[in-house]
C-alpha cells in the first residue's frame, strides 16, 4: 500500500478497537498486510479482530508494540492513529524515535477512497444509519460495493463490507477533527449541520463552513437535506407535507404513517412517485435517513423499484433504535444518540410507535465539551422524559473541564423524576421505579449495560408491577 513516498506492508493501529479504526484494520488485513494494534479496553470487537488474526496489546505501555516491531522491516512499517488515544501515550514517543510514518484515520480513509467511486454520507446526525442503509441497497446489486461503517450491521455482524471486485466505496464522512476534508468523494449527501465539536471548529459558523468546504470537494453530485439546502448547489431531499410542497425537492417523502407496525410513506424520486413504501426503522428521522440513502443509490444507477423494495428488508444497526425487548407488557430500546437533537428524534419515534406509554431514559453524556456547549439543550430534552437517570460524563479523549460535570447538567433538568446515579446503581433504581418503556442512550461505554439489562428484564419481569 502506497503512502506518499512510502510503501507500507506492515501497519500498527493505535486505537484499533474503535469502530472506524477496526474497519480500516480489516481492510488492510484483506490486502495482505501484516496488521496489529493497541487499544485501551478489551471488547467484543477487539476479540473479533484477534480471532481474525490481528494481535492486539492492551497494556498502557510499549511492550506489545516492541514485540511486534521488526527493525529489519521498519522501512515498510506504518502507523495509523486515532485522536481517541492521547498524544501523551508512551507509544507515540517510541514511534517518533523510530521515525515511522503516521497517518490519522481520516487520512488513511482518504487514500483508500482515491481508488474508488466514493459515496460519502456527512452530517451531524444519521451518518451511520444512512451509510448502512446505502450499503444494504448497493451490496448485492451488479457492481456491489465496499463499505466502512460507524456501526455494526445486524445482517452481517460487521462494520465493513469488502468486495475486491467492486469499484464502489461507501463511507461515513466524519466531521470530527475535520476528517472528512481528506475525502474527495464522487457523490455525497449531507443530512444535517447542527453545530457540534466546537472544540475543533470554534463556533457554529466555523462548523458550517467546514461542511461547505467538504461539499465543494465533491467531484460529481452533492445532495443536501432541504432544511440546509438554501443557496447551496446540488440536489435536495426532505420530508414534505404534500406533493405540492415537494415540488421543489428532487427526492421527497410525504404522508408518513404506521401500517401494521411498519412506518410507511409516499416517495418521490426525481420524476417519479411511489406510494406506500415500507421502511424498517421507527421514527420520521429514520425515514429521512432512508431517503438520503435512496438518493445516493439512485445516483449510483440502481433500479428504483428494486431499491424501494430492498429498503424494507434492512435489519438495522446495533445501537441505533435497537429493540432488545418488544412485548405488550414492556419495551427496552438502546440507541447511540448523544446530541440533543438526536435524543429528541429518538423520543419522538418512541412516542409515535408506543403512544401513551411512560418512558424512562438512562443517559450517559459524552464529552465534557459537548455537555458544556449544549448544556441547556440537553437539559430541555431530558426534562421531557417521564423519568430520567443521568450517569457521569464519559470523557473519551478529553480532560475534565472545571465546572462541567453531570451534577451541573442535573441541576438544569426541570424534571421532578430525575436521578443522578452511577452505572452500578441502575438496577436498584429500576427496581424502585419500573418502566413501561426503557431507553438507554449515549455514545460512551453505556453499551456495557445493554446485555445485563436485557437479561435482567427478561428473567425478572415479575419485578415490575405492570408485568405481574
Amino acid at each position: 500500500m502506497k503512502w506518499g513516498e512510502h510503501v507500507v506492508e506492515r501497519l500498527y493501529f493505535v486505537g484499533v478497537g474503535g469502530i472506524g479504526m477496526s474497519g480500516l484494520a480489516r481492510y488492510a488485513k484483506q490486502l495482505g498486510l501484516d496488521v496489529a494494534g493497541y487499544d485501551k479496553t478489551q471488547t467484543a470487537l477487539t476479540a473479533q479482530l484477534e480471532d481474525e488474526g490481528i494481535p492486539i496489546g492492551f497494556d498502557n505501555d510499549t511492550r506489545h508494540f516492541n514485540q511486534w516491531f521488526d527493525p529489519e522491516k521498519d522501512k515498510t512499517t506504518g502507523v495509523v492513529r486515532t485522536p481517541a488515544v492521547p498524544s501523551s501515550h508512551p507509544i507515540f514517543e517510541r514511534i517518533t524515535t523510530l521515525q515511522l510514518p503516521v497517518l490519522k484515520r481520516g487520512e488513511m480513509l482518504g487514500l483508500i477512497a482515491q481508488n474508488f467511486e466514493t459515496f460519502a454520507v456527512a452530517g451531524t446526525h444519521g451518518k451511520t444509519t444512512t451509510t448502512a442503509m446505502l450499503t444494504h441497497l448497493l451490496a448485492d446489486t451488479p457492481g456491489g460495493c465496499n463499505a466502512f461503517l460507524g456501526g455494526i450491521m445486524v445482517s452481517t455482524g460487521s462494520n465493513v463490507v469488502l468486495n475486491k471486485a467492486s469499484k464502489r466505496l461507501v463511507v461515513e464522512a466524519d466531521e470530527f477533527d475535520r476528517s472528512f476534508l481528506h475525502l474527495n468523494p464522487t457523490h455525497a449527501v449531507i443530512t444535517s449541520m447542527d453545530p457540534d465539536h466546537l472544540d475543533v471548529y470554534g463556533d457554529g459558523e466555523g462548523f458550517v463552513a467546514g461542511f461547505d468546504t467538504f461539499s465543494k470537494q465533491v467531484t460529481d453530485t452533492v445532495v443536501h437535506e432541504s432544511a440546509i439546502a438554501a443557496n447551496r448547489p446540488g440536489l435536495q431531499y426532505g420530508c414534505a407535507s404534500s406533493r405540492d410542497a415537494a415540488a421543489t425537492l428532487d427526492y421527497a417523502a410525504i404522508n408518513p404513517r404506521t401500517q401494521n407496525g411498519w412506518l410507511v410513506a409516499d416517495i418521490k424520486m426525481r420524476d417519479e412517485w411511489f406510494e406506500a413504501v415500507k421502511f424498517p426503522m421507527p421514527g420520521v428521522h429514520n425515514l429521512s435517513n432512508a431517503l438520503a440513502a435512496l438518493c445516493l443509490a439512485d445516483l449510483a444507477g440502481i433500479n428504483r423499484v428494486e431499491c424501494l423494495e430492498r429498503i424494507g428488508t434492512f435489519r438495522g444497526i446495533h445501537r441505533r433504535f435497537a429493540y432488545h425487548i418488544r412485548e405488550p407488557h414492556g419495551t427496552y430500546i438502546d440507541d447511540y444518540a448523544h446530541h440533543p437533537n438526536e435524543i429528541r428524534a429518538v423520543l419522538d419515534a418512541i412516542r409515535l410507535h408506543h403512544p401513551g406509554k411512560s418512558i424512562a431514559a438512562i443517559f450517559q453524556p459524552h464529552l465534557y465539551s459537548r455537555t458544556r456547549d449544549h448544556m441547556h439543550e440537553f437539559a430541555a430534552v431530558l426534562s421531557e422524559f417521564d423519568r430520567i437517570y443521568l450517569l457521569p460524563i464519559y470523557p473519551a479523549r478529553e480532560e475534565p473541564i472545571p465546572g462541567i460535570d453531570s451534577q451541573s447538567l442535573f441541576e438544569n433538568i426541570l424534571n421532578p423524576c430525575k436521578h443522578l446515579i452511577s452505572i452500578e446503581r441502575i438496577f436498584d433504581n429500576l427496581k424502585e421505579h419500573p418502566p413501561e418503556v426503557l431507553l438507554t442512550i449515549g455514545a460512551g461505554d453505556i453499551d456495557r449495560c445493554v446485555n445485563p439489562l436485557s437479561e435482567w428484564l427478561k428473567q425478572d419481569l415479575h419485578r415490575f408491577k405492570q408485568f405481574e
